[in-house]
């Protein structure tokens, strides 16, 4: 049995829009004519892939296990040839990056810069997320290249770490007044066990970087007196602003409303407290030459932002610092 490759382009072009019609006018085919290749891929695999609505369709359980193959057959076919068509020396193609937002803040700007100047015929998709969804839209062929906060124990992914980020005790200067006592100017640094008396707004359990506060206050027998639980940064800091309670984040995703001194940050802990950063890819779909060019440059950037204090407080690993630009399962 022979599955052709348009029928599979367009099977997946209507199961992302959920409606034939739709499907057709993104595909720039008529209606009819992509009905009759959907109707003949049913055929052929002798199961329905949709359920029909008056609005539209719906996987059944068999068309949502084809999906799954169709992206990933459709990206290696879409690999496989870029990579015979590019030259090494003139890569084009998409490539696709998912970052979190207090990473895409540093590093979006000067990454694009340094590809659309090199490499004019890469087309960059930039695409900003929660840390915990980037390994699945890798595993799935989405994205080709992430950053995330955390590694998981799957063969399928391959993650290096790159940075380490210092995280601050960030608060206004009457809360830190009202709560901790004595002048502001006192404050040079806070434990954990001084955090304990100030209310919080802390990001919520699914939250990467609650998972690190979390192990951080476990192993200092505290417990935080949390006001509200919020998915965002900007709405934290918001929070923060208005009086509500203090919150622990990266240096980084402060330093706007630092350098403009709408808040206070305090180092956490001695050694400070901080979070590690990976870059991170699939280790079962193949990257094309473009993907790979865009990783390096990814990973220079990176090392340049930290070396140069533009990302603050963050710290290169020594072997990437060292120009080892190998993506290697974290240890």
């Amino acid at each position: 049995m022979r599955l052709d490759l348009r029928a599979l382009r367009s099977f997946v072009a209507v199961a992302s829009a959920g409606s034939i019609s739709s499907a057709a006018h993104s595909l720039h085919i008529a209606q009819p004519a992509l009905s009759v290749q959907i109707k003949q891929l049913e055929e052929q695999l002798g199961a329905a892939l949709f359920d029909r609505h008056p609005r539209g369709v719906v996987l059944t359980a068999v068309g949502e296990r084809l999906l799954g193959h169709a992206v990933e057959i459709l990206r290696r076919v879409d690999v496989a040839y870029d990579d015979v068509r590019q030259a090494v020396d003139q890569p084009s193609g998409r490539v696709a990056i998912a970052l979190p937002q207090s990473v895409a803040k540093f590093v979006t700007v000067p990454l694009v810069q340094a590809v659309v100047r090199q490499w004019p015929q890469i087309h960059l998709q930039m695409v900003e997320m929660s840390s915990g969804y980037i390994p699945q839209q890798l595993l799935h062929g989405l994205v080709d290249i992430g950053m995330t906060f955390g590694t998981e124990d799957d063969a399928r992914m391959r993650f290096m770490h790159v940075l380490q980020e210092e995280l601050a005790f960030v608060t206004t200067a009457q809360q830190l007044a009202r709560h901790r006592g004595g002048p502001d100017g006192d404050a040079t640094h806070m434990t954990l066990h001084d955090a304990a008396r100030f209310p919080m707004v802390l990001p919520t359990t699914t939250q990467s970087l609650r998972r690190v506060l979390d192990a951080y206050m476990a192993k200092a027998g505290v417990a935080p007196r949390i006001v509200v639980e919020v998915n965002t940064i900007h709405e934290i800091l918001a929070l923060v602003a208005a009086g509500i309670g203090s919150t622990i984040l990266s240096f980084a995703a402060v330093h706007d409303m630092l350098a403009a001194r709408q808040l206070l940050a305090l180092p956490v802990g001695r050694p400070a407290m901080s979070r590690s950063i990976y870059a991170c890819r699939s280790a079962t779909l193949p990257m094309s030459i473009a993907a790979t060019k865009v990783h390096e440059q990814l990973l220079a950037t990176i090392v340049s932002l930290s070396s140069s204090q533009r990302w603050p407080r963050s710290t290169v690993i020594a072997a990437l610092s060292q120009g080892d630009g190998r993506v290697a399962p974290s240890g």
